[in-house]
């Protein structure tokens, strides 16, 4: 059992089913140049801590993908690790991070599309867990040009995938190939939900937020809100948003504020949903909905 009480920063979380979540964060006091990642989950109305620390740079996490009861979680050079009950497997991404010869850069995001895991990245990195491999799938559009790349990618299945990031860029993987749209916006784009192939939701810089699918994009507007969003996903068929310090829903052509009832500043960053619940994970607060009111998941860590 670990005892030890050290404050963290909250950096991603994906909940597996009702009442469960899973968390990566960094420990907030390390020496200097240490990378470490620690993972959490909440289950049963308790924390528990993974015994096992990681060293590395966590970025992302997801669950399902074979095997259907792991959970991933991606370091920004490449590094997967796979937590699959006390079972532990560490893999790299050929070609992704700054540490292997030649590598392209940071990676950003691992989604779970379909059953099927998927990585972006910086230089407009894709990779597709095949089998026990990871394939890269963007030979055609990977560049080594600066300030480009993904901060986000999502689909409905392998034929319907997007990817979004800096300066606007929207790409469209059929399956095949991938599909540069001619985006509305130079604005970087920070998360993309595709609920279905006529219904993609992408939000990112400057309060830019866009509805459609490929070729046919609505931008929606609130000059209220002009801020940047960092995640956005769909709750009970209501958009939400995360950023900012601040949570938000589409209402038509507005955006209305969230008000979580704890009266004081909150901090957000990634939204997940599921089963009935629409989970917000911040740097420092974990907040769950249930689709009547809001409810904090304090960590002893913080406390």
């Amino acid at each position: 059992m670990v005892t030890e009480k050290v404050p963290v920063t909250f950096l991603n979380g994906v909940s597996s089913k009702k009442d469960v979540l899973g968390v990566i964060s960094i420990p907030d006091v390390l020496p200097r140049g240490q990378m470490k990642c620690r993972i959490f989950f909440h289950f049963n109305g308790q924390w528990g801590r993974f015994a096992e620390d990681f060293d590395m740079d966590g970025k992302s996490m997801a669950f399902g993908g074979p095997p259907n009861k792991a959970w991933w979680v991606l370091g920004k050079n490449g590094e997967v690790i796979q937590v699959a009950g006390s079972t532990v497997n560490a893999e790299q991404i050929p070609g992704a991070g700054l540490l292997v010869p030649d590598g392209y850069g940071y990676v950003n995001t691992i989604k779970n599309i379909d059953g099927e895991l998927y990585v972006c990245g910086y230089h407009r990195q894709v990779y597709k867990r095949v089998g026990s491999q990871w394939l890269s799938i963007a030979d055609g559009i990977v560049t080594r040009e600066t300030a480009t790349g993904f901060f986000d990618i999502d689909g409905t299945n392998s034929s319907q995938v997007y990817a979004v990031g800096w300066k606007g860029e929207i790409y469209f993987h059929d399956g095949r190939e991938w599909h540069r749209d001619d985006s509305p916006t130079n604005a970087h784009l920070a998360s993309v939900r595709c609920i279905a192939p006529d219904n993609v939701w992408i939000c990112g810089n400057g309060g830019i937020l866009l509805h459609g699918s490929f070729g046919r994009w609505q931008i929606i507007r609130d000059v209220g809100f002009t801020g940047n969003w960092y995640c956005i996903e769909e709750y009970e068929s209501t958009i939400y948003l995360a950023g900012n310090g601040l949570l938000a829903y589409v209402d038509g052509n507005a955006i209305r504020p969230v008000d979580v009832g704890l009266n004081r500043p909150i901090t957000t960053n990634r939204l997940h949903a599921k089963e009935g619940l629409l989970w917000s994970i911040g740097e420092k607060d974990i907040l769950v909905f249930d689709g009547k009111s809001w409810r904090e998941i304090p960590h002893p860590d913080n406390i």
